[in-house]
């Protein structure tokens, strides 16, 4: 196996093993929780305050790059990310456990603008699809198998128990792609903007701005769902941890099969029918669920199933997004700053969603939460089919 390709192996399992962790807190947040000796709803600050770190990295992120080393960069990333992760398993207090849950998500922050730079300037044209699959699955596969063997590890042991296991998986998977890091991601432009420099000008495209603001609004409400789905399930189906662990293995793995496939999905059926139709489908199916027994009857079967079709559609529309990015934006130069916008706005979404949810879930009470979630799903998904209408369906037909 040549250089290249250990190097996108171990960049999967790197963003698997923190993504598994990441969302792992929802689940796992009752009996945190209690080892904190706080409320489960200020637990999911453990969520917010770790995207926030996450955010933060992606904004210095491009232009850190410009300063030295990637490579060099990757290394002291992982011992902050490996470290803060035991540490946190540590935590003798719940401030120290949101400091190290912040210090986690600034390197998960850094980690993701340089895989973006390895996909966009370290991978030969050959290895190029398998480099942008790797970031399109791996979070995904996560949720699938990573988030139920925590939930079923602390299940039978303790929540610290795959926190350990991960920060183990993290430091070994790290190391590897450091040791087998491509050269070539040193050499794209070298210029030293100022921080938010690469950011301004992929903004400055034309609808760039819609764009990104849609996709943060839009995910809130993806985010949303798993930031308090242990909540959720407690609420509306009395479920525990094993059980939510259960549930959400089944929703993982249909919404991450599925990207095995969504290339070929695209390509038998076209852009624009693949993109309206999953999009559509997908705000059918989330009041439809998320209000559960609430207002519908749903039992708990249906209820599963009808979540993992949405987190499927889910895949579907934003692979059809990402892929197209090239016919939105059009853009010369280093493209590290348009692959960390889309990072961006997801950990952007998910650090208000769930500061909102730890903040104000307990005064709103769940059904409010839940309509905020759906509020959030239609005006941002509007946002976005304004901008594939502008910019891809209408080049699509001109052509």
């Amino acid at each position: 196996m040549n250089r290249e390709r250990l190097a996108i192996l171990f960049s999967f399992i790197l963003i698997f093993a923190f993504n598994s962790i990441d969302n792992a807190i929802a689940p796992l947040v009752k009996p945190i929780s209690q080892s904190f000796s706080v409320s489960s709803e200020r637990a999911l600050w453990l969520i917010s305050v770790c995207t926030g770190g996450t955010v933060v990295g992606l904004v210095v992120g491009p232009a850190l790059l410009t300063w030295g080393r990637v490579r060099r960069l990757l290394f002291w990333v992982l011992v902050v990310m490996g470290s803060s992760q035991a540490l946190f398993a540590l935590a003798p207090t719940f401030s120290a456990a949101l400091f190290f849950r912040a210090a986690s998500g600034f390197a998960a922050g850094l980690v993701a603008t340089i895989m973006w730079r390895l996909t966009f300037h370290g991978i030969s044209k050959a290895n190029y699809p398998a480099m942008v699959a790797v970031l399109m699955s791996a979070r995904p596969l996560a949720t699938a198998l990573g988030v139920p063997a925590a939930g079923l590890l602390a299940w039978k042991m303790s929540w610290q128990t795959p926190v350990w296991v991960i920060a183990g998986l993290t430091s070994l998977s790290g190391l590897v792609l450091y040791l087998f890091f491509p050269e070539k991601a040193e050499d794209a432009p070298r210029e030293k903007p100022g921080i938010l420099t690469p950011y301004l000008r992929a903004l400055a495209v034309p609808h760039a701005g819609l764009y990104y603001v849609g996709t943060t609004i839009n995910r809130m409400a993806y985010f949303g769902f798993y930031a308090f789905c242990g909540l959720w399930f407690d609420h509306h189906y009395g479920l525990g941890l094993k059980d939510i662990s259960l549930a959400l293995l089944v929703i993982g793995l249909a919404e991450a099969l599925v990207n095995f496939s969504t290339g070929r999905i695209l390509k038998t059926f076209g852009h624009k029918p693949t993109f309206l139709v999953s999009l559509g489908l997908s705000a059918l199916l989330l009041p439809t669920f998320i209000f559960g027994d609430t207002f519908f009857g749903l039992t708990l079967v249906p209820a599963v199933a009808l979540i993992a079709l949405f987190m499927l559609l889910d895949r579907v529309y934003s692979m059809a997004l990402v892929i197209s990015i090239p016919q939105m934006f059009p853009s010369t130069g280093d493209k590290t700053a348009f692959g960390s916008l889309n990072t961006l706005t997801a950990w952007g979404a998910m650090m208000a969603i769930s500061w909102f949810q730890g903040q104000f879930l307990e005064r709103l009470g769940m059904t409010v939460v839940e309509a905020i979630l759906v509020g959030c799903f239609l005006v941002g998904s509007a946002m976005l089919y304004l901008v594939q209408a502008r910019t891809v369906f209408q080049v699509r037909e001109e052509g």
